[in-house]
């Protein structure tokens, strides 16, 4: 899934997604971040950093990073758009517990 679809799909789920860098511009690429739900407020740093999932591309697919640290596997694509449906439906971090690195 390209970069494009996966914004695509994930504003289709309701996010508000942003792209960024969380490094050095020439070595770092792009992060996508999405948010699902409102953020509280007030909130402190990176706009609440807990609430945001951070979506990397990898050679084999798209790793989620959430709740600020912990990170799945590179999913495909199916394996992916399912997650990140149910995360909608049933916001828990433990959903990810499952596709972790092993």
């Amino acid at each position: 899934m390209t970069q494009a679809e996966l914004i695509s799909f994930l504003e289709g789920l309701g996010a508000d997604v942003i792209v960024r860098r969380f490094g050095p511009q020439e070595t770092t690429p792009d992060s996508v971040c999405a948010y699902f739900f409102p953020v509280p407020e007030p909130f402190e740093g990176i706009r609440a950093w807990e609430e945001m999932l951070i979506l990397d591309e990898y050679e084999d697919g798209w790793a989620i990073t959430y709740g600020q640290y912990p990170r799945t596997r590179a999913l495909q694509d199916e394996e992916l758009k399912s997650l990140l449906t149910e995360w909608v439906r049933e916001p828990d971090y433990r959903l990810f517990a499952d596709y972790e690195p092993e």
